[in-house]
């Protein structure tokens, strides 16, 4: 005997297991950024000689052991360097998780979360902490309000993520005659 299929608006489905699991990976990465950003120092972040050192995009590599062989306490070069670098590392590595679970089950992210994150090098996104936002309109002297486009870059890895504004059009020359002439003929009986 077949199996019941379940009405489209009940609760469950077919893949809510994998939803909860996309859920889960993504408000781990939030808290675990905003926690590192919340807890990391302005002295954390600069060099010994006063500039500014940004830290690039480091991948956690699993340090092997071979038998025998006790481990050094030393710092690698590959590694993040305190505890706010790791949980970045940390909600990063969520965020990987979460693309990859979304691939392989062929899951659409709603918009929100899939723009909430850098494509290139995983990291979420927070305004004026690692990305920047801007309203870009490469028209000529910015006269088509159409053009507008939102432009996310990831202080990071410097990645641009450009997105269109969605205001309408305005109307053909022709149809604005129309409604002009109209409006001129109700306008004069």
């Amino acid at each position: 005997m077949a199996k019941a299929k379940d009405k489209k608006g009940s609760l469950g489905g077919v893949n809510s297991h994998l939803r909860a699991r996309l859920a889960y990976l993504h408000n781990a990465a939030s808290l675990l950024q905003s926690v590192a950003i919340s807890s990391k120092n302005p002295d954390d972040q600069q060099a010994d000689n006063g500039n500014w050192e940004m830290t690039g995009s480091t991948r956690i590599v699993p340090h092997v052991v071979k038998p025998g062989i006790t481990p050094q306490k030393e710092s690698f070069a590959t590694g993040p360097s305190n505890e706010t670098d790791r949980l970045s590392q940390l909600a990063r590595v969520y965020v990987s998780h979460l693309r990859g679970v979304s691939l392989k089950s062929q899951l659409r992210l709603p918009v929100e979360v899939k723009r909430s994150f850098c494509k290139r090098c995983d990291t979420l996104l927070i305004p004026d902490v690692n990305c920047t936002h801007e309203i870009r309109n490469e028209s000529r002297g910015r006269k088509k309000p159409w053009a507008d486009v939102l432009v996310i870059r990831c202080t990071t890895c410097e990645t641009e993520k450009r997105f269109p504004q969605t205001e309408k059009r305005s109307k053909k020359l022709a149809e604005r005659r129309k409604e002009k002439a109209q409006a001129e003929k109700s306008g004069v009986k």
